[in-house]
Parts: C-alpha cells; sequence; structure tokens
C-alpha cells in the first residue's frame, strides 16, 4: 500500500505533511500496512506518473491534497484521466453540499457545485467537514483512494468513511491485533535496555514497536495470525503485556494513548483534588500543557509565573534568605514556591519550577539547562535537579522541564514518593 501526498506547500516546507502519519497509523489497526509515502508538486505529468509508477508496486493507493475548488485542485481530473472515465454529480454529495451552504447562510455557486462531481464507477466518501468528498475509484483490480488535504476534512473522511469500508471489503482470516502502553520518566534506549531479555524472547507471530512522541513514549504489540485464531492471539498479547508491565511497571502510565497530563487529569478527578503551579523559566508552558486538558477547570485553579526575583519575594514569599545565599535555581527556592503557592491558591498539590533555560545566564556550577523542580502535598515537598543540556535550545530545555515536573507531579500523586 502506497500513500501518494500531494501539494506545493508540503515540498516548500510551509506545511507539515501530518496526514500521512495519521492515514498510516490508522490503516495499520486494521491490518494494512505501508510500503512507502511519497510527496508530489500539484502538476499533472507529475500525479499521472507518479500514480502509474506506484500501481506497479501496489495495488492500492490512498492519496490526499488536490480536491479543492481552485483552479490548482487538478487530482480528480488525472484520476479521471488515468481511469480513461468521465465525470459525473454525485447526487448525495450536491445534496450534503447544499445543505451546508444553507446552515452557513451562503450562496452555492458553479464553482461550488463542481465539488460535487467525482470520476465514473467511482464511490464517494462523504465529508462532513468540507465540500470536497473522498474518492474511492476500483477499476482492473486497482483501488485508489484520494482525500481532501485539509487534516480535520481527511481525518473525518479516514475515520467514518474510509476505515469501515476497507475493513468490510479485506475481512479475511489475517488477524491483526494491537495493544498500546504509555510509558514517561524514561528514555527510549533505557527503556530498550531495561525490556531487552523480554523482547528477544517475543514469538515471531508478536512485534514491538517503540513510538516516541513529547512527553511519552508508546510501545505497541501487534500479534499476527493467518489462522483466525482472534481469542488465542488476543490472550497471548495480553499474557506478554502482563510481563512487560512487570518489568518497567514505574514507567508505565496509561495503557490508552493518553499523553501525561490526561492522566494526572484523571487522578486528580478521582482524588476530588486541586492543584496551582509556580513556573519561573518554562514561562506558563506547564500551565499551558495541564489546561490543554478539556475539563481541567475541574481541579487546576491558576498558575503564577514568578520570573523576577522580586515576584518571588512579594507574592510567593520565597525568603530572601535562600535567594541570596542558594540563588533562584536551587531546591530551597523550589521549595518555599511550592509551599508558598499551596497557600497562595488553597490547593491540595502543588508544581514549582526555577531553572535556567538559556543561551544565557548560565555559570560553571549552574550551566544552561540547569532546573529545579519540587512538587508537593499537605505532607510533603520533593525535589529533584535536572541537567537538560543546552542541546536544541532553549524551548527544548523549557518543554523538558515541564514534562519531567509532570512526570514528578504523577509520581506524587500515585504514591511513589515516601
Amino acid at each position: 500500500m502506497i500513500i501518494i501526498s500531494i501539494g506545493n506547500e508540503i515540498l516548500f516546507g510551509k506545511t507539515i505533511n501530518t496526514n500521512a502519519s495519521f492515514i498510516a497509523d490508522q490503516l495499520y489497526t486494521i491490518g494494512i500496512e505501508v510500503q512507502k509515502v511519497i510527496t508530489i508538486a500539484d502538476d499533472k505529468e507529475q500525479i499521472f506518473n507518479t500514480i502509474t509508477t506506484a500501481f506497479t508496486e501496489t495495488n492500492l493507493i490512498v492519496m490526499t491534497g488536490g480536491l479543492g475548488p481552485t483552479k490548482d485542485d487538478i487530482t480528480k481530473q488525472v484520476i479521471c484521466d488515468y481511469f480513461h472515465v468521465g465525470q459525473k454529480t454525485d447526487d448525495t454529495t450536491l445534496k450534503e453540499i447544499q445543505e451546508m451552504f444553507q446552515r452557513r447562510g451562503f450562496t452555492l455557486n458553479e464553482i461550488n457545485r463542481l465539488q460535487a462531481s467525482i470520476p465514473e464507477g467511482a464511490i464517494a466518501l462523504s465529508n462532513k467537514n468540507g465540500t470536497a468528498p473522498g474518492i474511492f475509484m476500483e477499476k482492473d483490480q486497482k483501488i485508489l483512494i484520494a482525500m481532501p488535504g485539509v487534516p480535520f476534512e481527511m481525518k473525518a473522511i479516514v475515520t467514518h468513511e474510509l476505515i469501515p469500508l476497507l475493513k468490510n471489503r479485506f475481512q479475511n482470516h489475517h488477524i491483526v491485533i494491537h495493544k498500546e502502553i504509555i510509558t514517561a520518566g524514561i528514555g527510549e534506549s533505557a527503556l530498550s535496555e531495561l525490556i531487552e531479555p523480554w523482547e528477544l524472547a517475543l514469538p515471531k507471530h508478536i512485534t514491538l514497536a517503540y513510538l516516541p512522541s513529547p512527553g511519552k513514549l508508546m510501545l505497541r504489540l501487534t500479534g499476527r495470525s493467518d489462522h483466525g485464531e482472534e481469542k488465542i492471539l488476543n490472550e497471548e498479547l495480553e499474557h506478554q503485556l502482563t510481563l512487560l508491565k512487570k518489568i518497567s511497571k514505574s514507567y508505565i502510565i496509561s495503557d490508552q494513548n493518553q499523553a501525561l497530563e490526561e492522566v494526572i487529569g484523571t487522578l486528580l478527578k478521582q482524588k476530588k483534588g486541586k492543584m496551582a503551579v509556580a513556573e519561573s523559566c518554562t514561562g506558563g508552558y506547564l500551565a499551558h500543557l495541564i489546561t490543554s486538558v478539556p475539563g481541567s477547570s475541574e481541579y487546576f485553579e491558576g498558575g503564577l509565573v514568578s520570573y523576577s526575583n522580586q515576584i518571588k519575594k512579594e507574592i510567593l514569599n520565597v525568603r530572601e534568605l535562600n535567594l541570596k545565599k542558594h540563588g533562584a535555581v536551587s531546591e530551597f527556592v523550589v521549595n518555599d514556591m511550592a509551599i508558598n503557592t499551596m497557600g497562595l491558591f488553597d490547593v491540595d498539590y502543588t508544581i514549582a519550577i526555577s531553572g535556567i533555560a538559556g543561551p544565557s545566564g548560565g555559570t560553571p556550577e549552574k550551566p544552561v539547562g540547569t532546573v529545579w523542580i519540587a512538587v508537593a502535598d499537605p505532607v510533603k515537598v520533593i525535589a529533584e535537579k535536572f541537567t537538560f543540556g543546552s542541546e536544541g535550545g532553549r524551548e527544548v530545555v523549557i518543554q523538558r522541564a515541564a514534562r519531567a515536573a509532570l512526570y514528578m507531579f504523577y509520581k506524587l500523586l500515585k504514591g511513589f514518593y515516601h
């Protein structure tokens, strides 16, 4: 199976091609694995030649881009040219477009009506978020699927139209099952070393993939069976997951695809607890991560960016002696910040961060990337020093500090600190 991404904006570096990764991930869940991802320009000859070449390697192509109403959107016509067919109006699509325009109070013009045209012999995939339908074209044992390049339109079509269609069409005795767990607080190489004996002992029909992203590392177990023995395969995967959890228990935060801030939100709701934060070098990024979770108002009271020592003293009541003797980036200062934030916001839990994000401000004793983090509840304060280094620049230090703070807070909520 091959993905073809069409768009000058992708080639020019103006747009990141997130569509291909989403499509590949969704197809993988139903046992369809991508052989190749190709990115090309909005050019008739390039699109035609790429389709022609791709069909020598596969009988299934998924394309995105070039289905809009403007003159540079040429994908639909190229599909017609390749399969030697004309275009037809899909009545269902036209009705959906008309209803969408009525709801928005817009007038439907001829260009908009043309959006309802699809190649003859194709199936229209309903686009609830836009006017350009997806196209499912099958001819001569070749399947070509085309969808809009706008991510939120493409995702809706893939989720609600394409995956059910392909799942039903290719349903056979080949079973693919995925099991996932999310880890945090440990790097990919360190985790790989920790679980290496278990991973090497996996049977051949079960594979492990490491899928890192900011603040978390997903481990995806994939089991395959050509005999349709879904129950047996599922039991095997559960057994392997049990073994894995025993080895890496302290780093596993969820068995669902959740970010650490989402897991923390669930824990706080269960405990009926409230939290607040005091940030310095992260400049509000920690509060941003926490409040990016829907429903965070149930447990997040607020935060303070105490960037200067004056604000630390006057609002957070950080002791001047600690600032002068130990400096703003120290265990003593983050402890004061964490404890006093609890009283200031009247909450059950707090996180405090103070560090040197760079590129300047470092010293031999406290180089750029040095960060102190404290987490607190009503009975204890835990502080830890991190040295994130200067590689990647200021933004990377800020992100790493906030993610490390969330993991410390997770451990506090789970009772890992005694």
